[in-house]
């Protein structure tokens, strides 16, 4: 003989199946901006407006360079780079010092591996040092994308 659920508890199962489709949808439909690096592996979420720095020391004048960068319209927008080297600001194609310096736009970047600038991201109170691994092309890659709530606490997951 099978019992049957009451009416109580069928209501209860629905409900939980209806709010679990709910959320499976919105995860689906929402999307987040988030930040990737290739190595070492960082997904990080971001939003319009924030900053980040990227420190190195240059190959060629082997000085410090401090390249500042903001996240605009889905975009990387290198505003600023600081550096006490005239000679670096020459190289770069820059002719001041002063704010803002440079204004370009892009999704993505990629450093080289075997780089001795020892690259450092800063962003959201993090240090990422980023010559600690490379791709398959040899470099590392640095970009902006947009995914789906679900797919990004999935890979958070997996890392």
């Amino acid at each position: 003989m099978r019992r049957r659920l009451p009416s109580s508890a069928k209501a209860l199962v629905l409900c939980a199946l209806v709010a679990a489709a709910a959320l499976l949808a919105v995860g689906l439909w929402k999307t987040i901006l988030v930040l990737e690096v290739s190595s070492p592996a960082v997904l990080a979420s971001v939003r319009e407006g924030d900053v980040f720095l990227l420190t190195y020391t240059h190959s060629m004048y082997h000085v410090p360079v401090t390249e500042k960068f903001w996240i605009e319209d889905g975009h990387f927008r290198l505003v600023h780079v600081m550096t006490q080297s005239d000679a670096v600001l020459a190289y770069l194609g820059l002719e001041s010092k002063t704010k803002p310096n440079v204004d370009r736009k892009f999704t993505e970047f990629t450093i080289q591996a075997g780089s001795m600038g020892n690259h450092v991201l800063q962003f959201h109170n993090r240090r990422i040092p980023l010559a600690t691994g490379q791709d398959r092309d040899g470099g590392i890659r640095v970009r902006l994308n947009r995914v789906p709530l679900l797919v990004y606490i999935a890979q958070l997951i997996r890392r």
